[in-house]
């Protein structure tokens, strides 16, 4: 466990700001003990004009902590008691910015990554200006989660001259749950890690501010700590799920251009489930005033235009492969009262509705309004052909709708955070399991078997036919819990999409490919029917006979593919046009396209015994914990992290490091 010196770098001219020699640091961060943390300080420079602050502590707040148009001067999420102390401790002369931006996971029609790259503009945007106006003022940086994403990448920017200020204005940066932990030039403060953060180290590394940026990590996070070398899938889901599809990058692994982040968007920016009873009753009004009253047009644009934005999300999630039936049962299997719990009744609902019908009748009002108002048109008499045209529209929409209108409000608003996510964390759910669940299987004895038992079938041999369907009962459970529910032509395309040098991912993708046209639920009825009728028969009923050769040859049948198919090239049709060509596998070679079953089984057999499998064994058996961390909602432990060995917390280490740095600087 690292803490901080007691004495820092350089120093300059000392400040004759009277008020800030009157503000001395009361803290108790005396004789913070010996580690290996080595962090610098510039000293303040001569006093800023009147007009401007000392210090500009510019916070930068986690995921779902803040929105684009949230008031910057007012400390929120994680880091607001940093904020809060260093202005208690120096009033007006440091300045706060907590960063407005779109802070959000795949939820809000962006991804984690362009999210993130709205961040990067806010905080450029209010540097610039700052140093223009205040040439003399300096700067605190604070980061969490894909907040510190964003801070430690303009920390690394500045260190390296390519900034909008130079790094001599920066006194420090403390950077909490990093996805680019990692990155050369930074102190570790609390307890080790392991690995890397998710979305890897900044190539350039901290360039001249090395000393001065501090990175502290939950051991058990895996947004910040993750063995890459161990858990090479999620390791390169996570890379991929962190940068913008279309961002330049550095890394090789992203491609330059996966579509796969944008895929397991959803856009529930505009979406309002709670009010959407409310939201057809205003649209059936709008269509159908009062007699002798006009149709307001626009407040027809108006309802349309909102209800889509609540349908249209609902409406992808629901033919994405997020809605299969295994991830919807484990909603359900959540508790009464929770929202994965409403989160399952709403899918439930909506399944039982004509969505997609009702979400494009709702398109064709909203288009029909907005093309009037447009052209000048604000109202319409109700015996005009433009308003029978949108009465008759509208009138078929409470039948396509109904029952997911009638859902209480309550449940769905308490859905909203759940549905939201749904993709990405089914994407994670799913292919850590199907990454794990291939490794499982003994695919040489199924094969041996199913091309054995429909021969004993058809040579009578009742006793070895219920032998060997009692063998492949078992080979087969791990086979249908791996299938039962998923899409798995869905979750090879996202396998496929994942560059994961190991060639773990790849190989995943092609038995998934092959898997997706097998009926292996058939299958696996016909073997349990075989050793039902074979024990039948052999415990004295010769009558039960005679089903037993119609369902050998329905089992040949189903299992022509599974014994003679051929995987084809796994596309990624549905997560749009790669720009790249995924990484080709280093450590195993025979996993190649246009491969059977047969000729993948030394594959799949070696990496049934490597590091990476225990792991996605291990992370499993974590559920949802490790699906959250791609929306960054699976790492709030810092106000319990003890950093230091005098007990502090990582917030209380942050506050009271920037106070000691701006206290050092005078």
């Amino acid at each position: 466990m690292s803490t901080a010196p007691t004495s820092f770098g350089r120093h300059r001219t000392k400040r004759t700001n009277s008020s800030r020699r009157a503000l001395a640091l009361g803290l108790a961060i005396s004789t913070l003990g010996t580690g290996t943390l080595a962090l610098t300080i510039p000293s303040l420079a001569a006093a800023t004009p009147p007009v401007c602050a000392d210090v500009l502590a510019v916070m930068t707040p986690g995921t779902w902590e803040t929105t684009s148009d949230a008031d910057p001067r007012v400390p929120v999420g994680m880091l607001a008691p940093v904020g809060n102390s260093l202005k208690t401790t120096y009033g007006d002369t440091v300045e706060l910015f907590y960063t407005p931006y779109a802070a959000s996971a795949f939820d809000q029609g962006k991804t984690y990554g362009d999210s993130k790259a709205t961040a990067i503009d806010a905080i450029n945007d209010r540097l610039r200006a700052v140093a223009s106006k205040c040439p003399q003022t300096e700067f605190i940086f604070a980061g969490y989660s894909q907040g510190a994403d964003a801070t430690g990448d303009i920390a690394s920017a500045i260190g390296n001259g390519k900034g909008p200020i130079s790094a001599d204005k920066v006194l420090a940066v403390g950077l909490l749950a990093d996805p680019g932990r990692g990155t050369a030039g930074e102190s570790v403060v609390g307890p080790s890690a392991a690995g890397t953060g998710i979305a890897d180290p900044r190539p350039q590394g901290m360039g001249t501010l090395r000393g001065r940026v501090a990175t502290i990590c939950d051991p058990h996070d895996l947004y910040c700590s993750i063995d890459k070398s161990r858990s090479s899938v999620l390791g390169a889901l996570g890379t991929v799920l962190s940068k913008s599809p279309g961002a330049s990058t550095d890394s090789p692994v992203v491609g330059g251009g996966s579509r796969l982040a944008t895929a397991l968007t959803s856009d529930f920016s505009h979406a309002d489930l709670s009010g959407m009873g409310a939201d057809v009753a205003d649209l059936t009004a709008a269509v159908n005033p009062p007699a002798g009253q006009l149709v307001n047009v626009s407040n027809v644009a108006h309802s349309a235009t909102s209800l889509l934005g609540t349908l249209s999300p609902l409406a992808d999630l629901l033919t994405s492969g997020a809605a299969n039936p295994a991830s919807t049962s484990r909603l359900a299997g959540a508790p009464a009262g929770t929202s994965e719990n409403a989160a399952s009744h709403v899918l439930a609902n909506a399944n039982n509705t004509e969505l997609a019908d009702a979400a494009s009748t709702v398109s064709q009002i909203a288009d029909a309004a907005t093309r009037l108002v447009g052209s000048g048109t604000t109202t319409l008499p109700a015996s005009s052909p433009e308003a029978g045209t949108l009465v008759a529209t509208a009138a078929t929409l409470n039948n396509q709708i109904t029952p997911l209108a009638t859902t209480p409000p309550e449940v769905l608003g308490q859905a909203s955070s759940v549905l939201a996510v749904l993709k990405p964390q089914v994407v994670v759910d799913q292919v850590l399991n199907i990454a794990t669940g291939i490794t499982a299987v003994n695919y040489p004895a199924i094969l041996n078997d199913l091309a054995v038992l429909p021969q004993k079938i058809a040579a009578l041999d009742i006793a070895g036919a219920h032998q060997i369907a009692g063998d492949l009962n078992n080979q087969f459970a791990p086979l249908v819990t791996m299938a039962a529910g998923v899409d798995l032509a869905w979750v090879s395309q996202i396998l496929a999409a994942i560059p994961d040098p190991t060639g773990t991912a790849q190989l995943a993708a092609t038995v998934c490919n092959l898997l997706s046209r097998v009926d292996i639920i058939r299958i696996a009825d016909n073997v349990g029917q075989i050793q039902e009728i074979a024990w039948a028969v052999l415990e004295g009923n010769p009558a039960a006979l005679a089903g037993l050769i119609p369902i050998g040859l329905d089992l040949a049948s189903a299992a022509t593919t599974m014994l003679t198919g051929t995987a084809t090239h796994t596309g990624t049709s549905l997560l749009g046009k790669e720009s790249a060509p995924p990484i080709a596998p280093k450590q195993i070679t025979n996993n190649s396209q246009n491969r059977n079953l047969s000729a993948l089984t030394n594959s799949l057999t070696t990496i049934a015994g490597t590091p990476d499998a225990e792991n996605l064994t291990a992370l499993v058996g974590q559920g949802l914990d490790a699906a959250t961390f791609v929306a960054s909602g699976a790492h709030t432990n810092y106000t319990q992290l003890t950093v230091d060995n005098s007990g502090r917390n990582a917030i209380q280490w942050l506050a009271d490091w920037f106070a000691l740095q701006i206290q050092n600087a005078t």
